[in-house]
């Protein structure tokens, strides 16, 4: 991935290669006319992300069409065997077995895959002004008096830059850094920390996927295996060979 030799009008930093920041940089390119140089600085040393399922809405959908994408995301999505119907909402936690309470109409249905596929195909649409830098974990940053930021990470390595853009998760430096040195009129400093740091919620959601084939064998009629469901969530991915579930 390389720019043009001319020297860009601006410069900006993307800190975290997940779907945010892929897609971000994708944005950037196109509305940009070329004028940005996007790095990209990713912790691993390869763009990866959790096996999960994951579902594009109706309005991502149509960003996704924007950005000329769409086409590739259709062909390894799940399509819903019900047109015009949503997820099934049912009454499960009783021991008769539960029923169906309601399902949703909808006028056009989003699509459902699993998160590594639509990282992949991020991937292949990066633009050429974008340089991804893998293993590169940022520690902190500081503003510069004549208006750029020097990024510092974990390899005592450096890097300048216009504009910094987090996209670094729920333990995000750059969060950290800003509040960390944001002017103490701004915010209260006795909730720094409350800003800075992530902490458990008290809420636990659990994830996992399974074959399809396998639950058919044991329940050929299992409600799961026909489409999406809330709640627990389920629905089917990997163009329906796999059901996601989210507990």
């Amino acid at each position: 991935m390389s720019s043009s030799s001319a020297a860009p009008k601006f410069r900006v930093a993307i800190c975290g290669a997940g779907i945010g920041g892929l897609v971000l940089a994708i944005v950037i390119e196109k509305f940009a006319q070329h004028d940005v140089q996007i790095n990209v600085y990713e912790s691993h040393d390869v763009i990866t992300t959790a096996g999960a399922g994951i579902s594009i809405a109706m309005r991502a959908t149509e960003i996704m069409r924007e950005l000329g994408m769409y086409e590739e995301i259709f062909g390894v999505s799940t399509k819903s065997p019900f047109s015009g119907l949503g997820p099934l909402v049912r009454k499960s936690d009783i021991p008769e077995g539960g029923f169906k309470w309601f399902q949703r109409i909808t006028k056009q249905q989003g699509l459902l895959m699993i998160r590594q596929d639509f990282v992949d195909i991020l991937k292949q649409h990066l633009p050429a002004s974008c340089t991804v830098h893998f293993n590169k974990r940022l520690t902190t940053y500081n503003k510069q008096p004549a208006g750029s930021i020097v990024l510092h990470f974990a390899d005592d390595s450096a890097a300048t830059t216009d504009v910094l853009i987090g996209a670094d998760g729920i333990r995000s430096s750059v969060r950290k850094t800003l509040f960390e040195t944001i002017d103490r009129g701004l915010v209260n400093s006795s909730k720094i920390a409350h800003y800075t740091d992530a902490y458990w919620t008290g809420t636990l959601i659990y994830r996992a996927m399974f074959p399809v084939e396998r639950l058919s064998k044991i329940d050929p009629n299992n409600v799961a295996s026909k489409g999406s469901m809330l709640h627990i969530t389920s629905y089917l991915v990997s163009q329906g060979t796999l059901i996601n579930i989210v507990a």
